[in-house]
């Protein structure tokens, strides 16, 4: 006797084939309830960027405005990122510190530590910083000729970085 002419038998492997596509439906709708609450960003008027990175830019860039905010935030980290309207972009940390910043023309001075800015001055003369990141641990500064310069957090030069 084939399976089809045996009722019983059709109506198990039915019932299984069932179960089967409610498990993956469940499974794909789990992972994306997953996905979605592990990683969350918001964009946040201006008015409601914190005063601190308000002063920051406001310091540091005069010339530019924010264009765009957005808050991140993740299991174990909130963020900022910030686009100016001159087109820097900046992230600031949770308790709102300056960590990276990324233009395409020289960076302002004031937003450079001391012993690194003097140390690009004498060893690099012709090119400027165009980018900055701490960076585990340690700094970072990107030149104009996309040489990376890595320091220690007092700002001792350490390497080039790749």
């Amino acid at each position: 006797k084939g399976d089809c002419e045996n009722p019983e038998k059709s109506s198990k492997i039915l019932k299984l084939i069932k179960m089967k596509n409610l498990i993956m439906i469940t499974t794909v709708v789990l992972s994306l309830i997953f996905v979605a609450g592990c990683d969350k960003e918001t964009v946040i008027p201006e008015q409601n960027v914190p005063t601190e990175i308000n002063n920051y830019v406001s310091t540091h860039f005069p010339n530019c405005s924010i264009s765009k905010a957005i808050k991140e935030n993740d299991e174990n980290e909130e963020m900022y990122e910030i686009t100016l309207s001159c087109g820097t972009k900046l992230e600031f940390n949770k308790q709102k510190e300056i960590i990276d910043i990324d233009w395409n023309t020289k960076l302002p001075d004031s937003v450079i530590p001391a012993n690194i800015l003097s140390y690009v001055i004498s060893n690099y003369s012709t090119n400027f910083i165009i980018g900055w990141e701490l960076q585990s641990g340690n700094q970072e500064v990107q030149l104009n000729n996309n040489l990376v310069l890595v320091f220690d957090m007092a700002g001792e030069f350490l390497r080039i970085d790749d």
